[in-house]
């Protein structure tokens, strides 16, 4: 892993797991906390929380190791799952929607990206 990288995960509620990145996670990194966090999976939803991490070094093919990785669990996550990303900027926000739109094929599962924290929260119906 890169210096300065951090990974936690805390459950949020009994189905929402919030899994917090900080620095500049590269894709392996990023797939190692997939793999030593799901498959233990007693949750439906993730809260990506990069708002103390960049997705500066993620390119079109990393998304893709992330889709794969993600694919690997799906089925243990339960009917509809939706995954919520929460990240710095406009730019990331727009990087995310792209990338997922290009690589996901976790059909029905949802992905919504927001540099706000309360919109993803509402929407994965967790209370704050």
């Amino acid at each position: 892993m890169t210096d300065g990288l951090g990974f936690r995960a805390t459950m949020l509620d009994d189905r929402t797991i919030e899994m917090i990145v900080s620095g500049y996670p590269a894709a392996d990194d990023l797939v190692d906390f997939i793999h030593a966090t799901f498959p233990a999976a007693t949750f439906s939803h993730v809260l990506w929380n990069f708002s103390g991490a960049s997705l500066a070094m993620l390119d079109i093919a990393d998304f893709r190791k992330l889709a794969d990785a993600g694919r690997e669990f799906v089925a243990v996550r339960g009917p509809d799952p939706k995954t919520a990303v929460l990240v710095q900027s406009s730019v990331e926000v727009l990087l995310v929607r792209a990338y997922s739109a290009m690589t996901l094929e976790l059909r029905p599962m949802a992905v919504h990206a927001s540099t706000d924290r309360k919109e993803l929260l509402d929407w994965l119906g967790v209370s704050d």
